[in-house]
């Protein structure tokens, strides 16, 4: 819920650092903000693109099964043994995730029949997330195993132009972007990891935690790289694919969705069903399958795990939700922080008991109150109209829109929103010190 709330503070300035301390990793991750603010896109549907992209990624594993010379039913085992996976769990569970894209674009770099879509996906998938470019020459090994020898031929198209794009976003991702947050930089990454504080369990659980069962394919695929192209090939891509797991461990404290990274290799193993006799293929795919959907799922994170629940579970969330989801906790959470002198973290509370609210007023107050505080007029304006718009019979919230308004020069603004308080107020509100004092400088 905190990504979906900073998504969408990304759309409303892209490339701004983010207030919430726990997603500012994601400043440069533009794509999708910057698509939702181009089209004018409603929050609903710009989280909705994740799972569309889900369901891309497992229509392209039932393809790529379905290649290597799997049936349809068998195909479709195979997508739930790849789809049962923390990528998936997020892209469709958690808002302003979009694992399920990267994958996608990993998936195309690797098995694309047109380079062009290499290249496509080498220019936008970066902006999704920059650990992209860890795994760019891991899905190149995939396509140079998987390719024929018109391929390996072509070897300047076929590698320079992806790792030259994937060079160039990393250079101007760290030398051109100006007022990178500090999580969203090199050492950011890196300063997060506290191996004291995290046990070697949590780095295995949560590698295994990424793909889960879909694992067996990827050593599926090393065993027929090693059939097709010798054991050197097998290792080299084992090695490659290890150090991709390793950059992806110790660069995100995610640890079970940092394994989307290694969807070429899982692919390359979808691919393999044909070196499988027809029946001991098809016991071992609904074996799979049957694993995946019936035994506990988690997300892994560095300190903490989220299992991932039932859809039973999910829809009485929907239809009653928990405290956590109510906007009443976290307004009362951030004027506590205010109370207490913690602006940054007050402000990120009443944030999102903003985006709770289909109509919030209080909340808007509170966070208004928060801006002017610190001089932010713009934004305190924007919240205290917020305020009077749910509620445009309090004469208060237009009192303080009329402050907003006057604190930014707009004497003629002011006035006119004054009076409109005046207009709804009773008589003894127009006597009140403040608004004696606000008129009196208005000469009103």
């Amino acid at each position: 819920m905190r990504r979906g709330v900073s998504v969408l503070e990304q759309v409303k300035a892209l490339g701004a650092p983010l207030p919430d301390p726990l997603h500012s990793a994601i400043q440069w991750r533009l794509l999708f903000p910057a698509l939702g603010r181009a089209l004018s896109l409603p929050a609903g549907l710009l989280f909705g693109l994740a799972p569309v992209g889900a369901g891309l990624v497992l229509w392209s594993a039932v393809a790529r099964a379905r290649q290597g010379g799997a049936g349809w039913l068998e195909a479709a085992a195979a997508a739930v043994a790849v789809g049962a996976g923390a990528w998936f769990f997020a892209a469709t569970g958690w808002l302003g995730y979009y694992d399920s894209w990267v994958v996608l674009a990993l998936v195309a770099v690797a098995f694309a029949p047109r380079r062009e879509w290499v290249w496509l996906a080498c220019l936008a998938a970066p902006w999704i997330d920059e650990r992209f470019v860890l795994a760019v020459p891991l899905a190149l090994l995939c396509r140079h195993l998987e390719g024929g020898p018109e391929r390996r031929a072509a070897w300047k198209l076929e590698w320079g132009v992806p790792l030259a794009l994937a060079a160039a976003f990393a250079a101007v991702r760290l030398f051109v972007l100006p007022g990178s947050a500090a999580n969203a930089t090199v050492g950011g990454y890196f300063a997060w990891l506290d191996f004291s504080r995290t046990p070697w369990t949590q780095f295995v659980w949560g590698a295994w935690e990424g793909w889960r069962f879909g694992w067996v394919l990827a050593g599926a695929a090393l065993w027929a790289v090693q059939r097709k192209h010798g054991p050197a090939a097998a290792a080299l891509l084992g090695a490659t694919a290890g150090g991709v797991l390793l950059a992806g461990l110790l660069t995100a404290q995610d640890f079970s969705r940092s394994m989307l990274l290694l969807a070429p290799v899982v692919w390359l193993g979808l691919g393999a069903a044909d070196d499988v006799p027809r029946p001991r293929r098809a016991a071992g795919l609904a074996a799979l399958a049957g694993a995946a959907l019936l035994l506990p799922a988690h997300q892994v994170m560095s300190e903490s795990a989220v299992p991932v629940m039932t859809l039973n579970h999910e829809l009485g969330a929907l239809r009653e939700p928990p405290p956590r989801l109510a906007p009443a906790t976290y307004e009362l959470k951030g004027v506590e922080l205010m109370e207490r002198g913690d602006p940054r973290p007050a402000e990120i509370a009443l944030t999102l008991a903003i985006k709770l609210d289909t109509r919030p007023t209080s909340a808007c107050k509170h966070r208004g109150l928060l801006y002017a505080s610190a001089q932010r007029w713009p934004e305190a304006l924007q919240d205290f109209r917020a305020w009077a718009d749910n509620a445009p019979g309090d004469p208060d919230a237009w009192f303080l829109v009329a402050q907003a308004e006057a604190a930014l020069g707009n004497a003629a603004r002011a006035r006119d929103e004054l009076q409109r308080a005046l207009g709804l107020a009773p008589k003894e509100w127009a006597a009140r010190p403040d608004v004696t004092r606000f008129r009196a400088r208005l000469g009103l």
